[in-house]
């Protein structure tokens, strides 16, 4: 009898650890990944999480921190600072058939999160030493702080064995200036890169990336933001942030006289019909021309208040209607050889409403498409599929 007691605590010791270990191995297959949404102030709902930090336009520290659990209060505090969209964790899924290969993002987590923190640091530094001269100090070293992160960027981006990168992982619809300063950063290095710059070039045109906006900072709010269009005079104020951009670095004694002279630069054409000198030619910096090049790719393909964003494809044939009209063919030509348009997982529209997953892009204009909730598949290059085109990328509040 004590035989079979202690035969029976066994098998229950023994039952209870395959419980546990089968449930270890099954936690581990049906791990969740956890993807980001963008989602409107009326769509947040208690108990979602947030998934991205929230600031406020002149904040350092975080309104509300990444991994908050929403809450009623948080929703009231949020409209109350104007915050029109927030970032929350959904699980994988949106009707697109997963799962598929999970893209690692070009830059990680770690480097995206330090860049977009010094840039957020060194804009709002800017601001506050416009209201007090004690600032002046605190504000140059804060761009100062940008040095090593662009060093990282270009490590990073030069270990990196793809042959081609993607910036999707960098846009946001929140906080537009910061991303969109790394944004232009990166995709000037891999131009760079493309032209077979040194890692000294690359990092000077980083820098230089980084910083092409920094003027814009000086320029009222209302008018860098107005939704509608600019007036004459707004549209000169507007203007005038690359001469205040390199006032700005000059009196901080920060760069030499050609970054400063490239960052005033970036909106000169070399058919002499940009802004402000009118600079025609090779007179335009050449690192001016690769900022600017990657300038109005990030901008035209990114969302706006006002504006939704035109496909990557329709982008690059904008961008290389500006071939030695803005900048060099050479430019044009290797940011297109770096450049992949629509990544693996990325969700699409096609031109007959549809929307679907990129599941192949060996064919980089034309790539082969799942269409949500189906198993069908679309090729573009296919004849039968030859009047099709992806009209945009869609945003992750859209899928």
């Amino acid at each position: 009898m004590c035989f079979d007691f202690v035969f029976q605590n066994i098998l229950i010791i023994l039952t209870a650890r395959m419980f546990y270990d089968l449930t270890k191995i099954l936690r581990s297959q049906v791990e969740v990944i956890r993807l980001k949404r963008l989602v409107e102030m009326k769509n947040l709902k208690d108990g979602m999480t947030i998934a991205a930090d929230i600031y406020t336009s002149s904040d350092r520290v975080p309104l509300v921190p990444k991994g908050s659990v929403v809450t009623a209060d948080m929703i009231e505090t949020l409209k109350l600072n104007e915050i029109h969209r927030v970032t929350i964790e959904i699980k994988e899924g949106s009707g697109y058939n997963e799962p598929l290969p999970i893209v690692q993002p070009y830059l990680n987590e770690q480097l995206r999160e330090a860049a977009i923190s010094s840039i957020r640091n060194m804009f709002a530094a800017i601001k506050e030493s416009v209201l007090s001269e004690e600032g002046m100090s605190t504000a140059f070293q804060a761009v100062k702080e940008i040095d090593p992160i662009v060093e990282e960027l270009v490590d990073s981006l030069t270990a990196d064995t793809r042959p081609y990168i993607h910036i999707l992982d960098l846009k946001s619809y929140d906080e537009y200036t910061y991303h969109h300063s790394l944004s232009v950063s990166v995709l000037s290095i891999a131009i760079g890169q493309g032209l077979g710059f040194n890692e000294e070039k690359l990092r000077f045109l980083g820098r230089c990336a980084m910083l092409h906006d920094i003027g814009k900072i000086l320029i009222p709010n209302e008018i860098i933001n107005k939704p509608s269009r600019l007036t004459v005079q707004e549209y000169e104020i507007i203007k005038s942030h690359t001469i205040r951009g390199y006032d700005y670095l000059k009196r901080g004694n920060i760069g030499d006289e050609s970054l400063r002279l490239s960052v005033m630069c970036h909106h000169e054409k070399v058919d002499g019909s940009g802004y402000l000198l009118g600079l025609k030619g090779d007179k335009v910096p050449f690192m001016s021309q690769i900022v600017s090049a990657a300038d109005i790719y990030d901008a035209i393909t990114s969302y706006r208040s006002y504006r939704t964003p035109i496909s990557p494809a329709v982008a690059i044939e904008t961008v290389m209607g500006q071939s030695n009209v803005a900048f060099s063919y050479d430019i044009v030509k290797a940011l297109i050889e770096k450049l992949e348009l629509y990544p693996i997982n990325s969700r699409v529209e096609l031109s007959d409403g549809r929307r679907g997953l990129v599941v192949d892009n060996t064919s980089s204009m034309r790539p082969i498409v799942r269409i949500v909730n189906t198993t069908e598949i679309v090729d573009l290059m296919s004849p039968k599929s030859l009047s099709l085109v992806i009209t945009r990328i869609l945003s992750e509040e859209e899928e």
